[in-house]
C-alpha cells in the first residue's frame, strides 16, 4: 500500500449488482468502474493509500463485499442511507441520475458531513444472520398482507376455488414466518450474553419474543449513546415545523428501519392495555392526545426503557418507571 498522505482522500462509491463505479471528491480525478467482485475490489483497495475514507449508500446486500473488505483493510468506511442521499443531492441541485453523478453526490456528502456519520463495523457472523432473517421475515409479513387484501376481493367473486388457492397461499407465507422465528431463536443462543440481554428485554411490559429479538439486533449493532438517540433510530421523533411566530403541528420523522418501528408500535399497543402502561395512555388521552399520537409516545418510553435494560443488564422494574404526561402540542 502506498505511502498516505496527511489530507485523507475521500471517495464516493456507487454500488450495483455487477460493477461500482468509484468517484473521488478531487473532482480532477476521472470517475473509475469496478466489477462488483471480491477480486477487483481487493484489487483497487491496494492500491489506496492507507487514511482513505469510502462512502457508500445502503442497497440492501449489494453494498457488503465493498464495506467488508474497505473495513478489514482499516479504511474508514460510511454506509449512508438512500433517502438521506436522494434528499441531498435534490439540496444542492443535482440536475440529473447517472452512477458517476450519484457516486460524486457520495464523496460530496461526507466531506460535508462525514463527522456526522457513524463509521462502519463488520457485523459479526450472529448480527449478520440476525438481520437477515428480520428481513426476510419483514417481506414475508407484507406478502401476507397483500395476500388478505386479495382474499377480501376474491369473496365478491364467490368462487370456492380461489378463496382455497389464497388460504393454501397464506398458510405457507404463514408456516415460513413461524420457521424464520424458530432460526432467529437459534442463532440469539449462538451467543449466550446477547440470550440472556435478549431474555432480559422480553420482562419489559408489551415487549414479546420477535421484538426483544429486534431490540437484540439494534443494540448489539449500533452503539447509542444515549435514548434519544435509540428514539431517533426508530424514527419516532417528532419533527419540529416552525417559522417566525406560527408553531406547526409535529410529525415523526420516520427514519430507520420501517419494520423495527412497526413492531415496537405494536408493542405499545399491547402495553398500553396492562396496568402499568394504562394509566399512562389514559393521561395521555385527557391531554388531548389522539389513539396514535398515545400509542406513539408509549412507544417512544418503551424504547427508552430497553435502552435502560440493555445498558444496565437488569430486568425491567416496572417500580423505576416515571411518568408524567407531556402537554398536548
Amino acid at each position: 500500500m502506498s505511502e498516505h498522505p496527511t489530507t485523507p482522500i475521500i471517495f464516493g462509491a456507487d454500488v450495483g449488482s455487477t460493477e461500482i463505479v468509484i468517484a473521488c471528491a478531487d473532482s480532477n480525478q476521472a470517475v473509475k468502474t469496478i466489477a462488483n467482485n471480491r477480486r477487483e475490489i481487493e484489487a483497487w483497495l491496494a492500491h489506496l493509500p492507507g487514511n482513505s475514507i469510502i462512502g457508500m449508500e445502503a442497497t440492501g446486500r449489494y453494498h457488503c463485499t465493498l464495506a467488508d473488505c474497505a473495513a478489514q483493510r482499516g479504511f474508514r468506511v460510511y454506509v449512508i442511507n438512500p433517502k438521506r442521499l436522494s434528499l441531498y443531492a435534490k439540496g444542492v441541485g443535482q440536475r440529473g441520475k447517472t452512477d458517476p453523478l450519484d457516486a460524486r453526490v457520495i464523496a460530496r456528502y461526507v466531506v460535508r458531513e462525514g463527522d456526522r456519520l457513524h463509521p462502519y463495523a463488520i457485523p459479526t457472523a450472529v448480527q449478520r444472520t440476525l438481520r437477515n432473517l428480520l428481513t426476510q421475515r419483514a417481506n414475508i409479513v407484507r406478502h401476507c398482507g397483500a395476500i388478505r387484501q386479495c382474499l377480501l376481493a376474491t369473496e365478491s367473486i364467490d368462487s370456492q376455488t380461489l378463496k382455497r388457492a389464497h388460504k393454501k397461499a397464506l398458510q405457507s407465507l404463514q408456516n415460513l414466518i413461524a420457521e424464520i422465528d424458530i432460526q432467529l431463536r437459534k442463532t440469539v443462543k449462538q451467543d449466550a450474553a446477547l440470550e440472556q440481554k435478549c431474555m432480559k428485554l422480553q420482562t419489559i411490559i408489551g415487549v414479546g419474543p420477535l421484538n426483544a429479538l429486534a431490540l437484540t439486533h439494534r443494540f448489539d449493532r449500533t452503539p447509542f449513546a444515549n435514548s434519544d438517540a435509540v428514539v431517533a433510530a426508530y424514527g419516532l421523533d417528532p419533527r419540529p415545523k416552525d417559522s417566525g411566530n406560527k408553531v406547526g403541528r409535529r410529525c415523526l420523522t420516520k427514519q430507520g428501519n420501517a419494520e423495527d418501528r412497526r413492531l415496537i408500535y405494536l408493542a405499545a399497543q399491547s402495553a398500553a392495555k396492562t396496568k402499568t402502561f394504562r394509566p399512562m395512555y389514559v393521561a395521555l388521552r385527557a391531554k388531548g392526545f389522539a389513539t396514535t399520537e398515545a400509542i406513539v409516545v408509549i412507544a417512544r418510553k418503551l424504547l427508552c426503557v430497553a435502552f435502560a435494560v440493555w445498558t444496565s443488564n437488569q430486568p425491567f422494574n416496572p417500580e423505576k418507571l416515571g411518568f408524567q404526561a407531556c402537554r398536548k402540542p
